[in-house]
Order: structure tokens, then C-alpha cells, then sequence
């Protein structure tokens, strides 16, 4: 959008014919090449000391200096205007910008549409490598609750949000059996951030729920979830037959072979440590080392390689399908985690199953069974260091049991 002030000399007939004509500084306003006169500046000065090209008065004196800072603040204000139209309307045109400019008219948002235009921020962040494309789809399924809890009490604007939104939302995703308290922590922060993002962009007023303290625990070495799979869980479920179900009648051969295609996905990430989206965009392959074969791409997020020897239930679930990448059984995060509940049922596994606690059980065989060095498992996991190894395992006692000797031992050794 264009903005452009200009003389228009008064009517008066005193004014008329004076050489020196004196008038008014009017503002009209174009956007694609159509364009519209907002109305006077209520500036008036005489013709001499008006720059067109300057676009702002002549002069040193205080009122002219006043009059300039008008100028500037009517041009900051139809530019801010501007780009908040831009975020509700599909094309804005000169007459929307002059009805909502001189009728000081109220834009009032949906809490959906704050959600929307700052996703489409953070889609502008990924493209200018602000943050990752894993990061703007954790936004977006953080934004899904979010909806959705606003949806289940009738909220729609913001005016509507009490002062205790926050802290009720931790409990609805808690209670609705939606995440733990670490997740909920999570989404609570993002309702912050995005709606902190709608009142800066004047889309949103100010909200006292802003001020509420997060609720919840802070991250801690002992409130980190690191639920895992033990080495005779991922026994019982690599070698259960769903199929049993189909031959007593209680699920389709279909859906047999869908939660066993699951399963195969599930069990062989706890094997690689792959985060989801990294095994869904199969950019990983297989190399051989010594007779071993071994597993190798790079992290989407932190873009740092791993690599890892694949065990023999993983190299088995490969020749199951052919030894193909490209054929291994993929689903978006939020439907394999919906499977994998059906897969704990079915298969007796008391542990909320999702594609991190995949991740988890490696971190945990590496750590606990294989008794690899922190510094290997987190290059295995792809993290930039071992800082974060800590969100997905720690050192039990029967690690610490295998590398600690007896006093005798050390005794006999000195």
C-alpha cells in the first residue's frame, strides 16, 4: 500500500486568487494501482511551504514540527492498519482501509484466526530458517488442543478468555487424558506465546490471562518422562501374533495386518532411536560394515548424522519388507500414536505406546543394557549434545550394577 499526501487550496475566494494560496493536506491511499482520497490531514497551511516530494511541511518552527509529526503518525497508523487487514481478509482493498480507518471501527478476531496467522508466521520463520519444519508441525498439533478446548467452552474471541485460561487448559489436557503434565506444560506456553503474537499485532486485546503463572512443574531430572520398554516388552510385542484375533473373530484380517504393520514400524524404531519424522521421510539407508549393517541419515531438526548397527529384530523386520526402505509402513505421528494405543490393548502392553516412547526404549536399551557412553547414544539419537539425553533415558541401577565392581575386585586389582 501506497500512502500520499497532498495541497488541496481552499475554496474561500479570498484564497482563490492569491499567488500564495492557501490549504489543506489531504491523504489518499493506493493498493494495487486503485486508489482512494481518505480526507483531510485537518494540517492547513499555504501552498509555499508544502514539499510534495518531501511529503511534509517546510520549515523549523514548533507547529510546523508538530504538524509533521501528524503526518507521520497518520502514515504509521494506515500502515499498521494495513498489515493487520492482511491477516483477516484474503485482499484488502483502499475503500476496507478507509472504513476501518476513519470509523475507528473494532477489529475483533477469532481465537482461530490469531492461530491461523501466526502459524503462517512461523511458516515464514521455517522458510527463513528461524525454526525447522518438526518445530512448526509441533506448533501446529499444540495449536489443535488449544482449538479444541477453546471450542469445548463456547470460546471464540479473545474478550471472551477468563484470567485462570491457562492454568485451566493444563487441566483439561490432563483430565481429558489428552498428555501428561509435561505436554500440557507445553501447550499451555505456546497459548502464551501465540496469543502474546495476537496482541502485539493488535489482532487480540490485552489479556489478564497473560499474567496467570504457568502451571505445572518445571522440567526437572526427576519429573522427566522416560517411559520405555523393557527387554521383555519389546520381546512379547515383536513376536505377537495379531492375527490370533482374526481366527477367534474379534477384528478384521485388515486390521490385523494394519497392527501388525504398526508394530513392525514401532519395534524397529526401538531399535534405531529414529525420531518420527525422520523414519517418515525414509532419507536414511542401509550400509554394511564388517558383516554388520548399520543404519545412517541425518536429523531433519538439528541436522547432525547418526548412526546406528541395527539389531537382529531390526534387520529381520527389513527383510520382512524386502529389505525396501520405501516399503516400510508409514502414518503421520498423530495416527500411528492412535494405533499404537489399539497395539497396547491387543497385545497386553500396560504403557501408554507412542512414537517417543520408541525413542525412549533405545535410549534406554543403549544406555542401561548396551552400557554405551552418553556421548554415543546422544550422536546415535542425532541431538547436538548430551544435554538433552536426559528427556529420553537415564542411568538405572542395573547399568550402574554391570559397571560398578565389587570392593573385592578393586581390592585384588590395587
Amino acid at each position: 500500500m501506497k500512502i500520499l499526501f497532498w495541497f488541496r487550496k481552499s475554496e474561500a475566494k479570498q484564497h482563490i486568487t492569491n499567488t500564495d494560496p492557501f490549504g489543506s493536506i489531504q491523504c489518499r491511499v493506493t493498493v494495487d494501482n486503485l486508489s482512494i482520497e481518505i480526507g483531510t490531514t485537518r494540517i492547513n497551511c499555504y501552498k509555499a511551504v508544502w514539499s510534495a516530494d518531501d511529503q511534509q511541511l517546510i520549515g523549523k518552527n514548533e507547529k510546523t514540527a508538530k504538524s509533521n509529526r501528524r503526518l507521520a503518525e497518520i502514515s504509521n497508523n494506515l500502515l499498521r492498519l494495513y498489515d493487520v487487514l492482511l491477516t483477516k481478509y484474503d485482499f484488502v482493498t483502499p475503500q476496507l482501509v478507509k472504513e476501518y480507518y476513519l470509523s475507528n471501527k473494532q477489529l475483533r478476531y477469532s481465537i482461530k484466526e490469531i492461530s491461523d496467522a501466526f502459524l503462517l508466521f512461523r511458516e515464514q520463520q521455517v522458510k527463513q530458517k528461524v525454526i525447522t519444519g518438526s518445530t512448526y508441525d509441533v506448533n501446529e498439533n499444540y495449536t489443535r488442543h488449544i482449538l479444541d478446548y477453546a471450542k469445548s467452552l463456547g470460546i471464540d474471541k479473545p474478550v471472551q478468555i477468563q484470567n485462570s485460561f491457562v492454568s485451566d487448559l493444563f487441566d483439561w489436557m490432563i483430565d481429558e487424558e489428552r498428555s501428561g503434565e509435561r505436554f500440557a506444560r507445553k501447550v499451555c506456553a505456546f497459548s502464551k506465546q501465540m496469543l502474546r503474537w495476537g496482541i502485539k499485532k493488535k489482532m487480540s486485546p490485552a489479556l489478564m490471562a497473560m499474567n496467570e503463572d504457568m502451571p505445572g512443574t518445571a522440567d526437572s531430572e526427576d519429573y522427566l518422562d522416560t517411559t520405555h520398554l523393557t527387554i521383555p516388552q519389546i520381546n512379547h510385542l515383536y513376536t505377537f501374533d495379531f492375527y490370533q484375533f482374526v481366527r477367534s473373530g474379534q477384528i478384521t484380517k485388515d486390521t490385523a495386518g494394519t497392527l501388525s504393520e504398526e508394530r513392525d514400524a514401532f519395534v524397529f524404531n526401538c531399535f534405531t532411536g529414529m525420531h518420527h519424522c525422520d523414519y517418515s521421510r525414509r532419507e536414511f539407508n542401509i550400509q554394511t560394515f564388517k558383516g554388520a549393517l548399520f543404519l545412517k541419515g541425518k536429523r531433519k531438526k538439528t541436522k547432525k548424522p547418526f548412526a546406528i548397527k541395527l539389531l537382529e529384530p531390526a534387520v529381520n523386520i527389513m527383510r520382512s519388507y524386502n529389505n525396501d526402505l520405501k516399503q516400510l509402513p508409514t502414518k503421520t505421528n498423530q495416527k500411528r500414536n492412535g494405533t499404537l494405543k489399539q497395539i497396547a490393548i491387543y497385545a497386553g502392553i500396560p504403557l501408554k505406546l507412542t512414537t517417543k516412547v520408541a525413542r525412549k526404549t533405545f535410549c534406554d536399551l543403549a544406555l542401561n543394557e548396551m552400557l554405551m557412553s552418553a556421548d554415543d547414544v546422544a550422536a546415535c539419537l542425532g541431538l547436538s549434545s548430551t544435554r538433552y539425553l536426559k528427556n529420553y533415558g537415564r542411568i538405572r541401577e542395573k547399568r550402574l550394577m554391570k559397571v560398578m565392581k565389587s570392593w573385592d575386585i578393586l581390592s585384588k586389582a590395587s
